[in-house]
C-alpha cells in the first residue's frame, strides 16, 4: 500500500525547490564564469608569463573559494530537503576540481 503523503510534494516544497535553485544557479554560473575566465587566460608572450601565471592562480584560488562556498549551500539546500537531486553536489565539485588543476597548472 502506498502512502500518498511521503511522495507528494506540498507547496511549501515547491516553493523551498524554486528557491533553492534560484539561488544556486547562479551561485554555480558565477563560479563557473570566474573558472572560463582562469582557463581562457593566456601570457601576451614569453615576457608575460610570471605576471599571467600569477593572475591565472589567482583568480583560480578565487573561482575554487567560490566553489567550495557553493558547495557548502548545496549540501544546507540538500539537508533542507528543498532540492532532493544529489547531482547538485556534482556541478560547484567539477568546478572546484578545475580550479585545482588550474591552479596547480598557470602555464599551461
Amino acid at each position: 500500500m502506498s502512502h500518498p503523503e511521503k511522495t507528494r510534494r506540498g507547496h511549501g516544497d515547491l516553493a523551498g525547490s524554486i528557491a533553492g535553485a534560484a539561488i544556486l544557479l547562479p551561485s554555480n554560473l558565477v563560479t563557473c564564469y570566474l573558472l572560463v575566465l582562469a582557463v581562457v587566460a593566456s601570457p601576451d608572450g614569453p615576457w608575460d608569463e610570471s605576471g599571467s601565471a600569477g593572475t591565472v592562480q589567482a583568480v583560480s584560488l578565487l573561482s575554487g573559494a567560490l566553489a567550495l562556498a557553493v558547495t557548502l549551500l548545496t549540501l544546507f539546500v540538500l539537508a533542507t530537503q528543498w532540492l532532493r537531486s544529489r547531482w547538485w553536489l556534482a556541478v560547484p565539485g567539477l568546478m572546484l576540481l578545475g580550479s585545482v588543476i588550474r591552479w596547480l597548472f598557470p602555464s599551461a
